[in-house]
């Protein structure tokens, strides 16, 4: 979760204390509600694995990704040593790590063709 979302979690904690020191149920169940919403957000499913190994570009910002053939993602950056991306600064993720790593509206993953018949 990022910041703003765990601000206002925080906020509607307080604000759920307060209204359930005070017996106001109905406003208790009011952000309760608020509070479900705001995590539901992250029970998403991840976006598909592109299936085949090779390279693909982000939709967002081009950033080159390749899988290879044991599944593992690296990300290639213009110096891959000096920025890697990844939590925990693993040059090979899985998918999920991927998906975690990456905003949104970094998906749908384009797969690229470097027209050399082995895009492996």
């Amino acid at each position: 979760m990022n910041d703003s979302v765990l601000v206002k979690l925080d906020q509607l904690f307080d604000k759920l204390k307060t209204a359930s020191d005070g017996d106001d149920w109905n406003t208790v169940r009011g952000l309760v509600a608020q509070v479900a919403s705001l995590v539901k957000v992250y029970e998403k499913p991840l976006p598909e694995e592109p299936k085949e190994q090779g390279f693909y570009v982000t939709a967002n910002d081009g950033l080159l990704l390749h899988k290879d053939i044991d599944d593992d993602w690296s990300a290639r950056t213009w110096d891959d040593s000096a920025n890697p991306i990844w939590n925990g600064n693993r040059p090979y993720v899985k998918w999920p790590t991927v998906c975690e790593t990456l905003p949104p509206e970094a998906f749908p993953l384009k797969r690229v063709n470097t027209g050399d018949g082995n895009d492996d």
